[in-house]
């Protein structure tokens, strides 16, 4: 193949060279709304990083099942070893005594 221009190829290259250009602005432009968005979230009083977590886990598949595992296993030694941990739980998952249910 002949890189040169005004050759098939140097026009292909420039193609290329010309859509990651506009690709790479359309990105800048996605991080900058992605900051403005964080901005909004903060402001409303939301913890960001928590925020970013959650959808991290979201966005990979079976990620969710295993957070959930580790996040049951972390309760469950804190509540045995006594370590308190300041959580917000749901209602359903308490037990009639008022305890964690084990995983």
């Amino acid at each position: 193949m002949t890189i040169g221009q005004n050759t098939a190829a140097g026009e292909q290259l420039t193609q290329f060279a010309d859509r990651m250009a506009r690709l790479l602005d359309e990105i800048d432009g996605l991080k900058d709304d992605l900051k403005d968005l964080r901005n909004e979230a903060k402001s409303a009083g939301y913890n960001v990083k928590a925020l970013d977590k959650l959808v991290a886990i979201r966005r990979k598949d079976g990620a969710a099942d295993k957070e959930a595992e580790l996040l049951n296993d972390l309760l469950f030694y804190a509540h045995a070893t006594g370590t308190p941990l300041d959580l917000a739980v749901a209602e359903s998952e308490p037990t009639p005594s008022g305890q964690l249910a084990a995983a």
